[in-house]
C-alpha cells in the first residue's frame, strides 16, 4: 500500500483569501493512480512549522510520497527549498540545472516582451537554490523550478510544486509518469464506481451501508446535499487492491449486494 501526504503552504490559504484547489486536484489524481492519500495539511510560510511537518512525516515512515505546493517563487516568503533542506538536515546550493531553467524562462519572457529584462537578479537566482542532491523540475508555465528529492532513509519521494494552480497542474503532468513508476513498484491498483441511490434520506440508507461494509472490504460513502433538498443521494464505492481486476470485482459485487439489500427490504414491506 502506497500512502501519500499533501502539504499546502501559504498564509493566504489559511486566511481564506485563496481556495486550496491544488490539494483537491492532486488528491483526485493520486487516488486514481492507486495511492492512498492518508493526510492533507495546510500550513503557513513558517520557518519552524514547515520543516517540522516534513521531518515528522519522514520520521514516521508512513508516507512513500510527499507532494508539497507553494513557496517556490522569488519573494522573501517563498522559502520551501530552504525549509525542505532544514527538514532533511542538508545544505542548499545553487543548482546549475535549475539556474538554466530560470535563465531560459526569463529569456523567453523577455523575447516576448513580458518582462523588462532577462537579467538574472538575486531574486531570480534564489529560485535556483535547492537542497544539495535535489533535482529541479521544469516549469513550462512559470519561472520557478519544482524540486524532486529521493529521501532514501525513509524510502520517500518528495516533490515540491508551485502554488499557482496553472503552474502546479502543468508540472504535475511532467512528473506523473515518475509517480506512476513508484506506484508500479507496489503493484497497487484503484477502482471506484459512482451512482445515485433511490434514497432521499441518508439516515434510512445508513444501515444498508453498514451491511455492505460487513461483507466487503470496500470504502463506501454517501454524499448527501442539504437536508431534504437532494433527490437521490450520491454514493461512491471504492477499493485499492494488488490488481485492478480484484479491486473492480469487489467494488461491483458490493454495489450489486447493496441493490439487493435495498430491493429485498422494499419487497418485504
Amino acid at each position: 500500500m502506497l500512502n501519500a501526504l499533501l502539504i499546502s503552504i501559504g498564509n493566504e490559504l489559511l486566511s481564506g483569501k485563496t481556495i486550496n484547489t491544488n490539494a483537491n486536484y492532486l488528491a483526485k489524481n493520486l487516488t486514481n493512480l492507486g495511492f492512498i492519500v492518508k493526510k492533507i495539511i495546510t500550513i503557513p510560510d513558517d520557518p519552524e512549522i514547515v520543516p517540522n511537518e516534513i521531518s515528522y512525516a519522514l520520521f514516521s515512515s508512513d508516507f512513500q510520497l510527499i507532494l508539497i505546493t507553494g513557496g517556490l517563487g522569488p519573494t522573501w516568503d517563498d522559502s520551501t527549498a530552504l525549509f525542505l533542506a532544514k527538514a532533511l538536515d542538508i545544505a542548499t546550493e545553487l543548482n546549475t540545472k535549475a539556474l538554466s531553467i530560470v535563465t531560459q524562462r526569463y529569456k523567453s519572457l523577455f523575447d516576448k516582451k513580458l518582462v523588462e529584462t532577462a537579467k538574472i537578479t538575486s531574486a531570480r537566482e534564489k529560485m535556483a537554490i535547492l537542497p544539495v542532491g535535489a533535482d529541479p523540475i521544469d516549469n513550462p508555465v512559470g519561472t520557478a523550478p519544482g524540486i524532486f528529492f529521493n529521501h532514501k532513509d525513509s524510502n520517500t519521494w518528495i516533490f515540491c510544486l508551485p502554488g499557482v494552480p496553472r503552474e502546479m497542474k502543468e508540472m504535475y503532468h511532467l512528473i506523473e509518469s515518475k509517480i506512476m513508476a513508484l506506484k508500479k513498484e507496489s503493484q497497487m491498483s484503484y477502482f471506484e464506481t459512482e451512482f445515485k441511490s433511490s434514497f432521499t434520506d441518508e439516515s434510512l440508507l445508513a444501515p444498508f451501508l453498514i451491511k455492505v461494509r460487513e461483507k466487503y472490504d470496500v470504502w463506501i460513502k454517501s454524499l448527501p446535499e442539504a437536508y431534504q433538498e437532494e433527490k437521490n443521494i450520491h454514493l461512491i464505492i471504492s477499493k485499492s487492491a494488488d490488481s485492478e481486476k480484484k479491486a473492480k470485482k469487489e467494488v461491483l459485487e458490493a454495489k450489486e449486494y447493496l441493490h439487493k439489500l435495498i430491493d429485498l427490504s422494499r419487497n418485504t414491506k
